[in-house]
């Protein structure tokens, strides 16, 4: 009998046992991956303008990141930063991009989408918590300066419970600087002085300046329109820019044969996301 007894309790022990596995079985089931997807957009307008189109935009990257104290991520937000745990680029072929995720369940996340042309090393893109423009190779071509174009979105501290999907809307962190003339078109080289040159996605904001000079090899036959005038192209690019506009100093020198001149342009205003006209008649009519 004493056996028997021993034997029952041990018994019910690795039933008990049994039920634990089971149940830490299940906890961990619920605790897996789930899909979440996004429909991410550029303005329905982009691929219908002459210059600023987004035509060359082919490639959004998604950042994955993670909100917390660590000693191997800094960020300007305090104690609490937010560091990347894993990146997915997804190629771009119209103005809506489908992206799916494998996230781990009742986890909080935050998410960068940064749409950009890959083809070229116009951004350093390594940190995307600061991502900085660099100096485009001289000269450049009207092609090389639209390809400078960019869309950014963030999502801050989603809790993933389970299968989900959001619509998330581009835009562009930077302005579009158009510089024109009713006159004939010629050689021109157009600096933007002391312009950001880093964007904070998070934050929605830009810091550092750098001057960044575009001298165009070629002419281009577009145009664009300011008040019902039509302006040709002498110059286009884009800069960093606040949400709050702000002004830059630009010089536009032309050259024309064996003669050049030089226009100085102190304050030329900027605003993320909208276009900054310099039009005027600065080359004569042919």
């Amino acid at each position: 009998m004493k056996n028997l007894l021993h034997n029952i309790q041990k018994l019910m022990m690795l039933a008990l046992m049994m039920v634990g596995l089971q149940s830490c079985s299940d906890d961990l089931q619920e605790m897996g991956d789930v899909e979440v997807s996004f429909t991410a957009t550029l303005p329905t307008d982009t691929r219908t303008r002459s210059f600023g189109k987004a035509e060359q935009v082919n490639t959004l990257l998604v950042g994955i990141f993670k909100k917390g104290v660590s000693d191997e991520h800094t960020n300007s937000r305090g104690s609490w930063s937010y560091y990347e745990i894993d990146r997915k680029f997804f190629l771009i072929s119209g103005t809506s991009i489908d992206v799916s995720l494998s996230l781990a369940q009742n986890q909080i996340y935050s998410f960068v989408f940064w749409a950009y042309d890959s083809n070229r090393n116009i951004y350093d893109i390594d940190d995307l918590t600061a991502i900085k423009m660099n100096t485009l190779p001289n000269p450049i071509t009207f092609s090389e300066a639209e390809a400078m174009d960019a869309f950014f979105a963030t999502m801050e501290d989603i809790t993933i419970t389970g299968d989900c999907s959001y619509s998330v809307e581009l835009v562009r962190p930077l302005a579009q600087i158009n510089v024109g003339t009713t006159g004939k078109v010629m050689q021109a080289s157009f600096t933007a002085k002391s312009a950001p040159d880093t964007f904070h996605p998070f934050t929605n904001t830009v810091s550092g300046t750098a001057d960044y000079t575009w001298n165009f090899s070629e002419t281009t036959t577009e145009t664009f329109s300011v008040d019902g005038t039509e302006y040709n192209y002498l110059a286009m690019g884009y800069v960093f820019a606040p949400t709050k506009a702000t002004n830059i100093s630009a010089k536009l020198t032309l050259t024309d044969g064996n003669n050049s001149k030089t226009v100085e342009f102190p304050q030329v205003e900027i605003e993320a996301n909208q276009r900054s006209n310099i039009a005027g008649n600065f080359t004569p009519t042919e």
